[in-house]
C-alpha cells in the first residue's frame, strides 16, 4: 500500500513538472493534473493539500535531482571547457524534450516568483545560488587550467552565465528551438574559452 501511495505521489509530481516547465505554475491546475493522472482531483489534494505543498515537494525534488546530475559534471576529471559543454547540454535538453516547449523549473518559477509564497521562493533562490556556485567552480578550474578566461570576478560571471543560459532557454522556447539556442551558447562558450 504505501509503494503504491509513492508511487502515485512520485506520478503526480512527474506530471506538474512537466505542466509548470510548458505553462509556469499559474497555468497549471489539480484538474490538469487529475486529467493526466486519470485520478480525481480529491486524491491529488489527498498527495498534496494545496498547490505551494506540491510545488515545496517538486522542488525538493528538483533541487536534488539536479545537484546529482550537475555534481557529476563538476567532479568529472575533464577539462572545463568541457565541462561547460556538459552543464550547457543540461539547459538544451530540457528544450528538446517533447514538444520543444520546456524550460527550467526554477527559471519558469522565477517569473512568478510573486506568486510564490516564501518556502517555495526560497528554494528557487537556493537552486540558483547552487547553480551559480557550481558554475563558478568550472570557470575557477578553468582559469587555473588556462582553458577559460573569465572578464572580471568569478562570482559575477557565474552569474552572467547562468543568466544567459535561462534567458536563452526562454527564449529559444519563443522563437529558434534547441538550433537558437546552441547558437548562442556556442557564442557564449567562444568569449570564455581561451
Amino acid at each position: 500500500m504505501e509503494a503504491a501511495q509513492s508511487e502515485m505521489r512520485d506520478r503526480i509530481l512527474d506530471v506538474a513538472l512537466d505542466l509548470i516547465q510548458r505553462r509556469g505554475l499559474n497555468g497549471m491546475s489539480y484538474q490538469d493534473i487529475s486529467a493526466a493522472v486519470g485520478i480525481r482531483k480529491a486524491s491529488v489534494h489527498h498527495h498534496f493539500a494545496g498547490k505551494g505543498d506540491l510545488l515545496h515537494a517538486l522542488l525538493l525534488r528538483y533541487r536534488a535531482d539536479f545537484n546529482r546530475v550537475v555534481g557529476q559534471v563538476v567532479t568529472a576529471p575533464v577539462a572545463a571547457p568541457l565541462k561547460l559543454r556538459r552543464y550547457f547540454a543540461l539547459f538544451v535538453n530540457t528544450l528538446r524534450e517533447g514538444s520543444q516547449d520546456k524550460s527550467c523549473l526554477c527559471g519558469m518559477l522565477a517569473g512568478e516568483l510573486l506568486s510564490l509564497d516564501e518556502k517555495n521562493v526560497e528554494q528557487v533562490r537556493a537552486f540558483l545560488r547552487e547553480n551559480a556556485h557550481q558554475l563558478k567552480a568550472i570557470l575557477a578550474q578553468g582559469v587555473k587550467e588556462e582553458t577559460l578566461r573569465v572578464p572580471g570576478d568569478l562570482e559575477s560571471t557565474s552569474h552572467m552565465v547562468l543568466s544567459t543560459l535561462e534567458g536563452a532557454l526562454l527564449l529559444a522556447r519563443c522563437d529558434g528551438g534547441p538550433k537558437r539556442m546552441e547558437a548562442v551558447l556556442t557564442q557564449l562558450r567562444k568569449l570564455l574559452e581561451a
